[in-house]
This record gives structure tokens, sequence and C-alpha cells, in this order.
């Protein structure tokens, strides 16, 4: 999910989940980076940026993606890194980091080579709208990329572990996203981001997954142990016992525990040359 979830707060209808504010957050967005950077990389580079492109990166979080991207379009290119709190994101001379909503920014038209999004819309409400303003912010041949998490097979993420830190974990990320949901996101977006796409007119759509195994201790399980740190007031309230919340940050920490992160999805379509 992006880029850190708020901490100690009741659940509002339409509330965003995630807070970069927050005394965890950025811990949070840097283990993201740890998990996620290397095949969103993988996939960007594939979609042929280049020196002179103009890049957007919204929900920038801890700004790596703006960075990389600011080295593929070095010396002449752009990125602008969109956040609605951008404080982790580091400068650089090519980066214009911008604080803002992406729901209700104004992205401009026929403005980038490229926008780049993770783990951002499945959050909104708004999603389909974003995306078809993103699509619209798209120069003739540009390209949109959006990764998002699927979290709809939430008992099938740990692998090995007692049984106590079963139970532990299937309550507490049964609590989180249900608490996200609440606040207006989708545990099946990332399925269904491919027809979105098609219907804003993009173009050569395709999709992929991507999920790895993690050991307890590493960047994929320490960040369940992160966002449950960030949440707790909330998740206590859905039900996730103190004992369960102990139980959870303790496997996560042990290297004998064995977790797939949640499947990602990412979509890639091509705007039409005029």
């Amino acid at each position: 999910m992006t880029d850190a979830p708020v901490a100690d707060i009741d659940t509002v209808d339409g509330r965003y989940t995630f807070d970069n504010t927050t005394s965890e957050a950025g811990r949070q967005v840097r283990l993201l980076a740890e998990i996620l950077d290397s095949h969103s990389t993988d996939v960007l580079a594939r979609t042929g940026v280049e020196s002179g492109w103009h890049c957007l990166d919204l929900g920038t979080g801890a700004g790596s993606i703006a960075t990389w991207l600011a080295g593929q379009v070095s010396p002449a290119g752009r990125v602008v890194a969109l956040d609605a709190d951008p404080r982790h994101v580091a400068t650089h001379e090519l980066i214009d980091v911008r604080t803002g909503d992406v729901t209700t920014i104004d992205l401009g038209k026929r403005t980038y080579d490229l926008v780049h999004a993770r783990l951002l819309l499945m959050h909104l409400r708004q999603r389909e709208q974003v995306l078809r303003r993103a699509a619209a912010a798209l120069n003739p041949g540009g390209v949109l990329v959006i990764s998002e998490w699927d979290c709809t097979h939430l008992d099938e993420m740990l692998l090995r572990g007692p049984a106590d830190l079963a139970e532990a974990f299937l309550a507490f990320q049964n609590a989180l996203v249900g608490l996200a949901a609440d606040n207006g996101a989708s545990a099946n977006w990332a399925r269904r981001v491919p027809v979105a796409m098609r219907d804003a007119g993009l173009i050569d759509v395709e999709a992929e997954v991507h999920n790895r195994l993690w050991a307890g201790g590493e960047p994929g399980c320490l960040l369940h142990a992160s966002n449950s740190r960030q949440l707790q007031t909330a998740l206590l309230a859905r039900g996730v016992s103190p004992a369960q919340m102990e139980t959870l940050r303790d496997g996560m920490d042990d290297p004998d525990t064995l977790s797939w992160s949640y499947p990602m999805v990412t979509t890639v379509g091509r705007r039409a040359e005029d």
C-alpha cells in the first residue's frame, strides 16, 4: 500500500489510510523501496525511458523511483515528484518536488512522456478518475505505469510459522485490509487496472504479476511489523489483540518465518500517436 499508514487514529469514511507524517513513516517508505524498486525499475527500463523525457511520479513516497527516473532522463529531462507530503524525497537537480492532492491537482494535458504510480490509486475512491487524468497528461506515445498490490488472498501469504503466528498474521492482515477498505481502498483494484487503462483510451496494454518470498528480518516481513506499529490503535479496535500484535512482530523478525508479499500487478499502457 503507499506510502505510510496513519498512526493511532479512528477510521473516517474516505480518509486516505497512509500518511507520511507518522514517526514510523520514514522506515516504511524505505522498506517499500527495498521490496519493490527492483521490480519497478525493471518495468520502467523496458518502457524505453531515456534522456530528455519528462516524467511524473504520483504518490512518490521516499522518492526512490523519482530519483531513478532522474538518472535515466539526465541531462535534458525532468521529473515531477508529487505527494500529499513529500518530506521523505531527497533533493535532486532534475526533480521538481510538488505537494498536492492527486485527486484534485491539475496534472496537465499532453505534458509527460511517462507517468508512474505505485500503491496509490488502490487507496483512492476516485481511482478511475485519477487514472483517466493521468492518461490525459501523457504526450502522444507516452506511457502510463501503474503498480498495485492484490490483497485478495491474505490466507495464502504466510508459508511457514507456528500456529499462533499464523492466527495473528491473518487477524492482522484482515484488520489492515478492512481498515483500508473502510477508508476507500480496493483490495482487488490491481486486477482491474488493465481494463481501466483500455477504457481510458490507452493502447498496447500489458500487465504482469510480481511476487517473492521473504524470511523474517527481511524487508518484506519487517514491513508488516512497521505497519502494525503505525496503525496499532486502529488495528486493536478492529479486534487484533495485544498478544497477537506482539506475536506478529516477533514472527516478522524470526528468520524461520517465511511469507509471500502481496502479489504486485504492474500494468503498462501507451497513449496512441496522433
